[in-house]
C-alpha cells in the first residue's frame, strides 16, 4: 500500500549531501561524494502500477512517486515512456528520474546540493557563448519541485543546485584530479576534443590551451545510442516476428550480443554491428563537422554512455581517440569535481541557518564561472 511520508528533519552536516545526475535521455547516471554511484534506464511512465506478489513492505523499492498531484512508476524492466522529446530537461518525468537516481544513491531523507547537465548545445544560447539562462532556470525550478516516494522511503530536499554543459565537464574530468588540482600526467596547455555520444545527443567540446572554449569547434548534433537501439529493435522485430522488444532487452543485446526469444537463445551480432556501423558513421560525419580529423588535437576524448560500443569505429576517424576508465561516468564525476569546488559545506549550513527553503535555491554559474572554478584548485 501507498503511504505518505513526512518531510526530511533539518538537522547538521550530515544532512548535507553533494550529488550529481547526469540526467541523459537514455540512461541516468548518478554519483555521490563519498563514491557511491549508480546507473539505470531513463524509463519512467505515468502511473503507479507496479507491486510485489505477496505485497507487503517490499512495495516501498518498486520505483513509485508522486509529485504535482500525478504518480509515477520508475523501473528498468517496464516499457517506459520515450524520452527523446525537445523539453525532456524540464518535465515531470525528468524530475522524478533524477530524484530516483538520488534515492538509489541512498539518499533518503537528505538535504541534497545538485548539479545536472544539460546538452552542450542547450546550455548556450545559439549562435552565442552566453548560457541559455531561462532554461537553465526552468530545469532547477522543475527539480525543486518535491517529489514524494509511495513508499516507506523519505523524500529527499534539494536544497542547492548547479547546471553544468555536458562534454564541457567530461574535459574537467580530464584535466582534473578529485582533489580539484591538474592531474600531474595531462598537458593541461594541449588542445583537446570531447566526443559525448549520449542517447539523444551528441556533444562535440573543443578545448584550447588555458581553458578556451571553442564555440565554432564545438556544439551537438541530433544522433545517439538510441539510434542504434532503433535500428536493433527493428531488425530484431522484423528477424524474428516480435511486436515489441524493452529497453531492458536491448541494452542486453548491444552489451552480450544475443536474445533470448521464445525460450530459445539467438546469436544477433551481426544485427548490432550493423546498427553500430551505419550509426558510428553519422555520429563521425556530425564530430567532423567540427573538429575535421582533429589532427591538432593532443587527444580526442570520447565519453558518454555510447562510448563503449562506438570506441572502435571512432578510433578509425581519430587514431589519437582516447576513452577513460568508466567514460559513461566523465560527465558525472566532473559535474563532481566542479561541484566540490564549487560548494563549502560548513559554511552552507551558516548560510541556510534561518532562512525559509525558498530562499536556499541559487542560480547557476555562467559558463566563464565554470571555467575559472575547474582551474583554481582546492
Amino acid at each position: 500500500m501507498a503511504s505518505k511520508n513526512n518531510p526530511p528533519a533539518s538537522s547538521g552536516a550530515d544532512d548535507v549531501v553533494l550529488a550529481v545526475v547526469d540526467d541523459g535521455f537514455r540512461q541516468m547516471k548518478g554519483l555521490e561524494a563519498n563514491g557511491a554511484l549508480v546507473a539505470h534506464p531513463s524509463l519512467a511512465r505515468a502511473g503507479f502500477t507496479l507491486s510485489l506478489i505477496g505485497g507487503g513492505d517490499g512495495d516501498a523499492g518498486l520505483g513509485g512517486y508522486q509529485t504535482s498531484g500525478r504518480e509515477y512508476t520508475v523501473d528498468p524492466q517496464i516499457d517506459g515512456e520515450d524520452t527523446r522529446f525537445d523539453d525532456f530537461s524540464t518535465s515531470e518525468i525528468n524530475r522524478v528520474l533524477v530524484h530516483h537516481t538520488l534515492h538509489t544513491l541512498g539518499l533518503s531523507g537528505k538535504r541534497v546540493v545538485l548539479a545536472t547537465g544539460l546538452p552542450f548545445q542547450s546550455f548556450f544560447i545559439a549562435g552565442s557563448s552566453e548560457p541559455h539562462q531561462p532554461l537553465i532556470d526552468r530545469k532547477m525550478e522543475n527539480l525543486s519541485q518535491p517529489v514524494e516516494p509511495l513508499g516507506g522511503l523519505q523524500p529527499i530536499q534539494i536544497i542547492q543546485q548547479r547546471v553544468t554543459a555536458q562534454g564541457l565537464v567530461a574535459y574537467i574530468d580530464y584535466v582534473v584530479d578529485d582533489n580539484g588540482n591538474f592531474k600531474s600526467d595531462v598537458e593541461v596547455d594541449a588542445p583537446v576534443a570531447v566526443i559525448d555520444i549520449g542517447g539523444r545527443t551528441t556533444d562535440c567540446v573543443t578545448v584550447y590551451g588555458g581553458g578556451k572554449l571553442d564555440h565554432a569547434g564545438s556544439g551537438t548534433g541530433v544522433v545517439g545510442i538510441s539510434n542504434v537501439y532503433d535500428i536493433i529493435e527493428n531488425e530484431l522485430k522484423r528477424k524474428f516476428g516480435a511486436s515489441k522488444i524493452r529497453l531492458s532487452t536491448l541494452e542486453h543485446v548491444a552489451r552480450y550480443r544475443n536474445i533470448r526469444l521464445r525460450g530459445q537463445q539467438h546469436d544477433v551480432g551481426d544485427i548490432v554491428d550493423a546498427a553500430v556501423a551505419e550509426i558510428s558513421q553519422q555520429i563521425i560525419r556530425e564530430s567532423k563537422r567540427r573538429i575535421g580529423d582533429a589532427a591538432e588535437m593532443q587527444a580526442v576524448i570520447l565519453v558518454g554512455g555510447g562510448a563503449a560500443l562506438m570506441s572502435n569505429c571512432l578510433k578509425e576517424a581519430f587514431p589519437h581517440l582516447l576513452v577513460p576508465e568508466r567514460p559513461e561516468f566523465s560527465n558525472a564525476r566532473g559535474m563532481l569535481k566542479y561541484l566540490k569546488m564549487e560548494i563549502d559545506v560548513e559554511a552552507l549550513l551558516q548560510e541556510l541557518a534561518g532562512k525559509p527553503p525558498a530562499e536556499q535555491q541559487r542560480a547557476t554559474l555562467a559558463l566563464e564561472a565554470m571555467s575559472e572554478s575547474s582551474g583554481q584548485g582546492a
